[in-house]
Order: structure tokens, then sequence, then C-alpha cells
């Protein structure tokens, strides 16, 4: 998984993964397996640190359901986001949907 994409930091009682840059098409294909493997595998409850992210296509919106799938929407949170990137999220219907939350 390529770590100037998304760096993901394993706690005691979470899976922190910072998502670095715009999240295109092409970025979220070079990352969605081995994330979506590496949180499978942890077993953990799930943040997605959003902070230095300006921008998100469709496809990481795919991630975003495909993880909410995988550990459920009580384990699962999305933080630090752009209001840009929160208006991707609003209008396709996944923040209500999953609560991300305000």
């Amino acid at each position: 998984m390529s770590a100037d994409i998304v760096q993901i930091q394993s706690g005691d009682d979470t899976l922190l993964c910072a998502f670095l840059g715009p999240m295109n098409a092409e970025r979220c294909n070079q990352v969605q397996d081995d994330l979506v493997k590496a949180i499978e595998e942890s077993g953990l409850p799930v943040v997605f640190d959003m902070k230095e992210v300006q921008f998100a296509a469709s496809s990481f919106l795919r991630i975003v359901l495909t993880v909410n799938k995988k550990v459920g929407r009580e384990k699962f949170k999305v933080v630090n986001v752009d209001p840009n990137v929160k208006k991707v999220f609003k209008m396709s219907g996944i923040w209500d949907a999953l609560k991300l939350g305000d």
C-alpha cells in the first residue's frame, strides 16, 4: 500500500487510516484492496482521518461504503472532513445514511 496516499496506525482500540492528498480514482484504486485487507485483518473499529483531503471522487465513496459494510456503522467513523468533501458525501446521501457526523 502506498504510504503517500494513506497511513495506517493500529492502536489498542481503533485502526486510524489517515488519507493524504486528493482521493481521485487512480489513487483510490492503488490502495483499496490493501486497505480493505488491513481493516479486515485488524478486527478493530476504523477511523478515517480526512484532514489532508480536499477532494474525494466517487471511487473514495465506494471505499467508504465497502469499509462500512465490513466493520458495521457503529465501528466506523470519518473525521476532519473538509467542507467541500463533506458536500460530496452529503450530495450522495452517504453522510446521512451512514450517520457519519453533523
